[in-house]
């Protein structure tokens, strides 16, 4: 049996724009992409109509990366000013603060949070960089620490965000903690507080790394909760276990139609402790063949059928 299905269903100011861009073809830079992480690139071309760069990866690909999503590397010998405001100003409550790991310059106020170091430190933009990772960020020691103090404040305005109507992507490519560009569907929980949607690369209380489009979860983020996140798994039944496992494969696979023998059960074999199946968890493995037929027949409403195959010419 082979089926295709989309992502399963739920249970359950504007970003202010960064200051006059110092990019320029040729130069090297971190480009923050829809998972959250930070990858190396080239620009290739400025485009200030859209606000972004053309820019080439390690693997040759090239994509328009937002200026809010590009972090330039700070040149030898370049006088010391803002990285946010570009302003050199000062006053006793507003120093220049650098951070250890960049070189770039923020005025106290203008890193979110505040910055107040007592000594070495560094900017949101490192610790996110050094603690975030697939499967979900850092969980203990110094960068995990901090970390968890920078997630206690959004670098953006949450308010002013435009939503389409499903409240699945809004129109400035503003996400999670780190404020970069997301896909709801590609391992990103949504918080029941806010309603924002946040990387799993960015999240450092799950248990499991996400499958592509799991929303079988309970999540806060460290805004709403004030302090650490709220992560709880939701029971889960064999037609939400067929519907997951077919959307995940369909990404990572790009193919429209699974064999339940072949592919769907080997893959819910090897993943099995992934899945966090609750009660489930208990069926033995000679039954799980059973219980996914039955949810993949009495729920064809759920997925495409693949078509019939020709008939025999002898």
């Amino acid at each position: 049996m082979a089926s295709e299905a989309g992502p399963p269903p739920s249970r359950a100011p504007r970003c202010p724009p960064p200051a006059a861009p110092r990019f320029w073809e040729g130069q090297d830079v971190l480009a923050r992409w829809t998972d959250g992480l930070l990858y190396l690139g080239t620009i290739k071309k400025v485009d200030t109509g859209r606000r972004g760069c053309l820019v080439q990866f390690e693997d040759n690909s090239q994509f328009l990366v937002l200026w809010k999503d590009i972090s330039p590397v700070k040149m030898p010998g370049e006088e010391q000013s803002c990285c946010v405001c570009s302003g050199r100003a000062l006053n006793p409550e507003n120093l220049l603060v650098r951070c250890e790991k960049c070189g770039h310059a923020y005025h106290q106020q203008c890193h979110l949070p505040a910055a107040h170091p007592a000594g070495p430190w560094m900017c949101r933009r490192c610790v996110f960089a050094l603690a975030t990772k697939r499967g979900g960020a850092l969980k203990k020691g110094p960068q995990a620490k901090a970390m968890l103090s920078m997630k206690a404040v959004l670098p953006y305005q949450l308010k002013t965000l435009e939503w389409d109507p499903p409240h699945l992507a809004n129109r400035q490519q503003c996400y999670c903690y780190c404020g970069g560009p997301g896909e709801w569907n590609l391992k990103m929980l949504q918080c029941r507080g806010c309603a924002q949607w946040f990387h799993e690369a960015c999240t450092q209380y799950l248990s499991k790394p996400l499958l592509y489009g799991d929303r079988f979860y309970v999540f806060e983020c460290c805004v709403c909760t004030g302090g650490v996140e709220s992560v709880r798994r939701l029971p889960l039944r064999w037609v939400d276990i067929a519907h997951l496992i077919l959307y995940h494969l369909s990404v990572c696979c790009k193919k429209k139609y699974f064999d339940l023998e072949r592919e769907i059960l080997p893959f819910t074999n090897a993943n099995w402790d992934a899945l966090l199946l609750g009660p489930l968890a208990e069926t033995p493995k000679g039954e799980r063949y059973g219980q996914l037929l039955g949810a993949l027949s009495a729920h064809k409403d759920r997925w495409v059928p693949p078509p019939p195959e020709p008939p025999n010419p002898s």
